[in-house]
């Protein structure tokens, strides 16, 4: 029997050829191989300070009343009374809800201006106030849109600030003026009127 070297030689060379070219892979490879699956050395990174705003506490104007409907845009200068009259005090949040007059309404807090009356209180919940407003007396018009609106500020400066042996003597230091920017003089002379709300009887 005759045995061909020629297809011994070509299947030599090629299997030469396979493995230079494998050794020549692997030494490209290596360095890369090495690396996988390697996580990047960690890297600390510094939080940038939280925001800051000059807004103050979240301000929550509601309307839960059946008789009554309030246009209210009074966060801004609520938020600047409480800037103004009681800085530092811990007030996050005031939610103020308009409510319906009952005989038996826990609102201790009335504000009056000439004919029109309103009660209110606030119930403090770790600095979360929850207040709540009802007209008592009056119709609807400029005298009662300020008895409503001043009601909720006169209540927290009250809770806030009426203290001592004569808390009277401390609330006899305020005007209208003090309510300012909620209040602002009307056209009339001395007289005031609501910069922010307006109520008006539900249809």
């Amino acid at each position: 029997m005759e045995i061909s070297v020629r297809p011994l030689l070509i299947i030599a060379l090629v299997l030469a050829l396979v493995g230079g070219l494998a050794c020549l892979a692997w030494s490209q490879l290596a360095p890369l191989a090495s690396q996988f699956g390697r996580r990047p050395p960690p890297t600390t990174t510094v939080a940038a300070p939280a925001a800051v705003t000059s807004d103050g506490p979240a301000v929550t104007y509601l309307d839960q009343s059946l008789g009554w409907d309030w246009n209210v845009t009074c966060t801004p200068p609520l938020q600047q009374f409480l800037a103004d009259q009681l800085p530092g005090q811990s007030i996050s949040a005031v939610e103020v809800a308009l409510v319906d007059y009952k005989l038996d309404s826990q609102l201790p807090f009335g504000t009056v201006y000439r004919d029109a009356r309103a009660d209110g209180n606030c119930f403090n919940q770790e600095g979360k106030f929850m207040c709540q407003i009802a007209v008592v007396a009056g119709e609807p018009g400029a005298d009662l849109d300020v008895a409503a609106t001043l009601n909720t500020p006169y209540t927290l400066l009250d809770m806030f600030l009426a203290r001592g042996a004569n808390p009277d003597a401390i609330r006899q230091t305020w005007s209208l003026a003090t309510f300012h920017p909620l209040l602002v003089p009307a056209e009339e002379a001395t007289t005031w009127q609501s910069s922010c709300l307006h109520l008006s009887r539900t249809p």
